[in-house]
């Protein structure tokens, strides 16, 4: 057989995506090109030649994919989705899942996101067609299999989640299929792990409709998951029927009974109104999005300082009730956090601020939303957080990154550059350079530049945190940032 095309330097149409394969070969996701030839898988080693991948053993599947477990010559494994039909039906309708086969790797490869699973490699012509995904350790139900809590890091496996799935819903996609055996585990180069989203895209069909609602029926299944709203028709999908299913999967780790599938999970305990939000009936009564889902679970599950004084509790039991403040009430707030800038209750009260809330204040009172943001900006960058703790001030933090002044602007991209760097926390820092590319306003980036030089070399140690952590280039920043950084870092 002659060596890979792509290996030898020569153009080979049908290995396709081999700028996404190189830039994942440097994040150590692929350490070889795969293509496809008249027969079994192939891959190239080093030299050039090819290099058969043997099927190890299944791991799992589900209506419409087979998922196995491949081996390459040198030794490393990786998961190889293989589109195939499980159940008898007409030819028709075979053609029309296997285009749904195909629309889910080419999305799924169009991603990159560190809590969405790479695709490596597609064969979408092949009969039958298939595509390569990295090995994972194992799945996050195989961990709930052995402990729910996870070892107490429950809540930084449902930030990882989120994480992918907001991600997915800035671009309007929705998972409709999202379970613990769709979360699968990796590990960072730290020694640490992680969670990543996979599977989104395609349903089982014969799963997605309710015959008998039954504990026994179900459990387990993807319909044990599903929001009743697209049990029927997935074309109802939406960030809601996900949120569902986050629901869900957060009932599996704190939940204090068993729950009945397409239905409010109605329980008592500080999850409780957590849990009923996620998974009402009525989809729009859910949370408006995965990142105030978090917001809420961190409200709960994070240790704050203890409120001390009468006026700092009326605030805080305002805030954690998650309702919406009237003018009056901001004007209060605010009032009350720059006049005891330096007080314990002041970070007390910070901390039971909601994202929903932050969202209202920015869209009816925008002048007292600068006003707090700039003083929410600072008072992150002089404090530091549990992990768990980061993403949810990083989501607030980007409202007033969208709807403030440039000063407010301006104060809290600094502020996400700061909380990332300094807990090293790769969401958050991926969130300041995206705010922060090439499309930012012209005005904003001389404006953060005046900020990087008021930093001076701290800026350029943070810097060069990010493009360790998430190899970032930082030609890809703003051109006032990039020659700034050029001035000062030098």
């Amino acid at each position: 057989m002659a060596p890979c095309a792509i290996c030898t330097g020569a153009l080979f149409p049908r290995c396709t995506g081999i700028v996404m394969l190189a830039k994942l070969r440097q994040r150590g996701f692929f350490s070889l090109i795969v293509h496809h030839s008249d027969g079994p898988i192939f891959a190239c080693n080093s030299m050039g030649r090819p290099m058969k991948l043997t099927p190890i053993r299944t791991l799992g599947g589900g209506g419409f994919g087979l998922v196995d477990l491949v081996r390459a010559e040198d030794g490393q494994t990786y998961a190889r989705k293989t589109f195939n039909v499980a159940q008898t039906m007409p030819s028709d309708l075979v053609l029309n899942v296997k285009k749904r086969f195909a629309r889910e790797a080419k999305t799924q490869s169009g991603i990159r996101h560190k809590n969405i699973v790479p695709v490596l490699h597609s064969e979408l012509s092949a009969d039958p067609p298939f595509y390569l995904m990295p090995a994972a350790i194992c799945s996050l139900q195989d961990d709930l299999d052995k402990d729910k809590t996870l070892g107490g890091g429950w809540l930084r496996a449902i930030a990882d989640i989120v994480a992918g799935l907001d991600e997915l819903h800035q671009m309007e996609i929705y998972h409709r299929d999202l379970k613990p055996q769709n979360v699968l585990k990796y590990q960072n180069t730290d020694g640490s792990f992680y969670y990543a989203v996979s599977d989104f895209g395609l349903i089982a069909m014969n799963e997605s409709r309710l015959s008998v609602l039954t504990f026994t029926g179900m459990a387990k299944g993807t319909d044990y998951y599903t929001a009743p709203e697209i049990t029927s028709d997935l074309r109802k999908a939406s960030a809601q029927s996900d949120i569902y299913s986050l629901g869900c999967i957060i009932h599996e780790m704190v939940g204090q009974g068993p729950r009945v599938p397409c239905h409010e999970i109605k329980e008592a305990g500080d999850y409780g109104a957590i849990l009923r939000t996620c998974t009402r009936a009525e989809v729009n009564r859910r949370f408006r999005s995965v990142r105030s889902v978090l917001d809420a679970l961190v409200s709960v599950t994070t240790d704050v300082p203890t409120i001390v004084t009468q006026k700092g509790a009326e605030f805080g039991n305002q805030l954690a009730s998650g309702d919406p403040l009237d003018e009056a009430s901001w004007r209060a707030l605010i009032d009350f956090v720059e006049d005891n800038a330096d007080d314990d209750d002041i970070s007390a009260v910070l901390n039971q601020l909601r994202l929903d809330q932050i969202m209202d204040l920015c869209q009816r009172f925008t002048t007292m939303a600068d006003e707090l943001g700039q003083r929410f900006s600072n008072w992150v960058r002089s404090r530091s957080f549990q992990f768990e703790r980061c993403d949810s001030l990083a989501n607030i933090l980007e409202l007033f990154v969208q709807h403030g002044n440039l000063e407010t602007k301006a104060e809290a991209l600094m502020a996400l550059l700061d909380l990332g760097t300094s807990h090293n926390r790769w969401y958050v820092e991926r969130k300041f350079t995206e705010l922060s590319d090439k499309a930012m306003d012209s005005a904003l980036a001389r404006r953060l530049s005046v900020e990087f030089r008021a930093a001076g070399r701290e800026v350029c140690r943070m810097i060069e945190h990010l493009e360790l952590s998430i190899r970032f280039d930082r030609s890809s920043f703003h051109p006032s940032l990039v020659q700034t950084l050029n001035e000062i870092c030098s």
